[in-house]
């Protein structure tokens, strides 16, 4: 049985899983980074389902009641805090309320679990409070916390934990990961999403699920287009297209660097029924195209690493005047 047939890519991280499970000896404290849409909540849940599960051999079996109760939220010896659903959830007096439960032994299981997602929404003395059962856990305790990069956390978390970094799959395994969850998708669309999300499967789920996307394309069309107009107040205007709504700009900035990769593909001699990219490849050099889409690159990790969205649109624009 494969414990992570469900996590697509990162082998890595699954072979160092696989022997520290093997061998018991997974770390007491873990923390994932990586970007949004890369599995790290679903690897938080299956390392939490290896700390409770019932199995007699192989770890965690995902059929047992105990994993069963992981996977609807109901296991009374996993905590599950999201500092993005509920700050409060993560803030110094719940955190202190979790140290406490930490020492309080388990209900049902050999151990406990304490899911902490989205950590980096912790402020410093909630880390500080953290840190103090982090130093000296209970023997029967593990933490899972999860964040897009853990250097948003205090050095002194970071030292006491092993970090695992996750990346985006490679395009066939994402493929093949979204048509298993969407079977009922059309494979061109799942291809078009998988190449625009770069093998991000959680994004490439969020573009098919939110429908045909429309409204994110036309913003990148507009905003593709102002980069051609000799009035720079034209790229400013589109500033408040990308200044409020997280997700919407983040699919904006995936259909923007497609249109630029289009207009490369267009100077390299390809032919595209896409307007835009036919008229940048036509006044760009392809220098200035690759540089655009470097410029997207660092927008979407900007978005990722929660910048300030009101400032998100003036920063965008002023980079992109290259």
């Amino acid at each position: 049985m494969d414990r992570f047939q469900n996590f697509v890519s990162n082998d890595y991280v699954k072979n160092e899983l696989n022997a520290a499970m093997d061998n018991d000896s997974l770390p007491h404290a873990i923390i994932i980074e990586g970007a949004k849409g890369t599995g790290k909540q679903t690897l938080a849940r299956l390392i939490a389902q290896y700390c409770v599960c019932s199995a007699d051999e192989k770890k965690p079996c995902g059929i047992c009641s105990n994993c069963n109760k992981v996977k609807s939220a109901t296991h009374p010896d996993v905590k599950i805090a999201d500092g993005e659903s509920d700050s409060r959830s993560i803030n110094v007096a719940s955190i202190r309320e979790l140290r406490t439960d930490a020492y309080i032994l388990p209900n049902e299981s050999a151990k406990k679990a304490y899911l902490i997602l989205n950590c980096d929404k912790m402020n410093v003395q909630a880390q500080n409070a953290f840190l103090k059962v982090f130093e000296e856990p209970p023997e029967n305790v593990v933490f899972v916390l999860t964040c897009l990069s853990a250097t948003s956390l205090l050095e002194t978390i970071r030292s006491r934990a092993r970090i695992l970094s996750l990346f985006p799959a490679d395009r066939d395994q994402a493929f093949k990961a979204v048509e298993r969850i969407l079977p009922g998708a059309d494979k061109s669309d799942i291809v078009n999403a998988v190449i625009k999300c770069g093998g991000n499967i959680g994004r490439t789920l969020e573009m098919l699920n939110d429908g045909s996307g429309g409204e994110e394309r036309s913003a990148a069309e507009r905003i593709a287009q102002s980069l051609l107009s000799a009035k720079k107040t034209e790229l400013l205007k589109c500033s408040v297209l990308i200044s409020s709504d997280r997700v919407f700009s983040d699919h904006v900035m995936t259909n923007l660097y497609e249109i630029f990769a289009e207009a490369v593909r267009v100077s390299a001699g390809a032919k595209s029924e896409n307007t835009t990219a036919n008229i940048l490849a036509d006044r760009m050099t392809r220098k200035r195209l690759f540089a655009l889409m470097d410029k997207v690159d660092e927008a979407r990790r900007r978005i990722d690493m929660n910048i300030n969205m009101n400032l998100f649109g003036a920063w965008f624009c002023s980079e992109m005047r290259i």
